[in-house]
C-alpha cells in the first residue's frame, strides 16, 4: 500500500469525528438530548424498523445463493449480515472488512466460493436498488424545489446517464466480459503477485457465477431487486417518525429526500465509522434546502445512530458466537 493511502483512512476518520462534534456543537447537545427524550419509546419503533431492513436484506441474500443442494433459510443469513454490518459501521476499513467477514460467517452453511458469489450478488443488486432510489429522490427534488420548467434537463440528464451505464453493464454481462479477470490479467503482466496467482481461479469463478445469475435467473434478480428497493422504505419510515415527533411540520417528501441523501452518503463514505459527521451534514443540508432548520437534520442523524449502535452490538455478539464455535466446526470437518 502506498504511504499516502496508508494514512488516508485514519486522517479521514479523525476529520469525520471532528466534523461530527462541530455539527453537534452547532446544534447544541441539549437540543439533541431534548429530541431524544421527546422521541421516548419511539426509539423502539426505530429499532424495529431497522430490524425489518436487516430481515429484508437477509431474505434478498438468501435468494442470491446458487446451489444444487439445500439453500439455507433467510434467518440463517441474519447473523452473518449483522456481523458484516457491525464491522462496516464501526471500523474505518468498512466493507473491506465487513464483507469478507460475511463470507467467512456464512461459509459454515455452504462452500466458500458459493458464499462469496452470493455476497457479491447481494451487494451489486442492493447498490443498483440504492442508485435507483437516490435517482428518484434527486429527480423529485429537482421537480419540487427547483421547478420542472427551468431544470428539467438535470433530471433528464441523470436518468440518461444511469440508463447508459445500465446498458453498458448489461452488454458486458451478455458478452460475458470478465472485468475482474481482465484486471487480474493486467496486474499479472506488470507484477507477479503470489496472492493474485493463488486466488485467480476463485475470483474468475465467482465472477462467472455472478454473470450466470443475471443471465439465467432473471425472475429471481427482479425479485431480489424489489426486496432491496423495499429496504429504503424502512429508512423513510425512520426519518418520518423522527421528524413527526421532533418537529411540527413533518412530511413524507422530507423523509424521502433525507433517506435519499443518507443512502448517497452511506455509499460514498462507507469507510467513515457510523457516517460520523457526513450523515449529519447531509441531513442538515437536505432539510435546510426545503425549509427545515439545519439543527433538525443534525438531530435526526444523531438519533438514527442509536439504532445503528444497537444492531452493531447484536452483530458483535454474533461475531463472538461464531468465533467461539468456529474451532469446533473446523474439528468436525477434519
Amino acid at each position: 500500500m502506498k504511504p499516502g493511502l496508508r494514512y488516508l483512512r485514519p486522517i479521514a476518520g479523525v476529520a469525520s469525528i471532528a466534523l461530527f462534534f462541530c455539527m453537534l456543537q452547532r446544534t447544541g447537545p441539549e437540543a439533541v438530548l431534548r429530541n431524544i427524550r421527546v422521541l421516548g419509546w419511539g426509539v423502539v419503533a426505530l429499532i424495529l424498523l431497522s430490524g425489518l431492513r436487516h430481515i429484508l436484506r437477509a431474505l434478498a441474500w438468501s435468494y442470491c445463493v446458487q446451489t444444487d443442494g439445500r439453500r439455507p433459510l433467510w434467518f440463517e443469513f441474519l447473523g452473518p449480515r449483522l456481523v458484516g454490518d457491525a464491522l462496516n459501521d464501526l471500523t474505518p476499513a468498512g466493507p473491506l472488512l465487513g464483507e469478507p467477514a460475511k463470507v467467512l460467517a456464512v461459509s459454515r452453511l455452504m462452500p466458500a466460493q458459493t458464499a462469496a458469489s452470493s455476497v457479491v450478488l447481494e451487494n451489486l443488486i442492493f447498490g443498483l436498488g440504492a442508485v435507483l432510489f437516490m435517482l428518484s429522490g434527486i429527480v423529485l427534488a429537482v421537480i419540487a424545489v427547483a421547478g420542472l420548467r427551468g431544470f428539467w434537463w438535470i433530471g433528464g440528464g441523470l436518468v440518461s446517464c444511469f440508463l447508459a451505464c445500465l446498458a453498458m453493464m448489461w452488454w458486458a454481462v451478455n458478452r460475458r466480459i470478465l472485468l475482474l479477470g481482465g484486471i487480474l490479467d493486467l496486474f499479472k503482466r506488470r507484477w507477479r503477485w503470489a496472492l493474485l496467482e493463488r486466488h485467480e481461479q476463485s475470483v474468475r469463478a465467482v465472477e462467472q457465477t455472478v454473470y450466470d445469475f443475471f443471465l439465467k435467473s432473471r425472475r429471481t434478480f427482479l425479485a431480489v431487486l424489489a426486496i432491496e428497493i423495499a429496504t429504503n422504505l424502512t429508512g423513510i419510515g425512520e426519518a418520518y417518525l423522527i421528524l413527526k415527533v421532533t418537529t411540527t411540520h413533518s412530511s413524507l417528501f422530507a423523509a424521502y429526500l433525507v433517506e435519499s441523501a443518507s443512502r448517497a452518503v452511506q455509499m460514498a463514505f462507507s469507510f467513515v465509522p457510523l457516517g460520523l459527521g457526513v450523515q449529519e451534514g447531509a441531513a442538515a443540508a437536505t432539510l435546510q434546502a426545503i425549509g427545515y432548520a439545519a439543527s433538525e437534520g443534525i438531530s435526526l442523524a444523531v438519533i438514527r445512530k442509536i439504532r445503528s449502535l444497537f444492531w452493531a452490538v447484536i452483530g458483535l455478539l454474533f461475531l463472538a458466537r461464531y468465533s467461539i464455535f468456529l474451532p469446533a466446526a473446523e474439528r468436525s470437518t477434519t
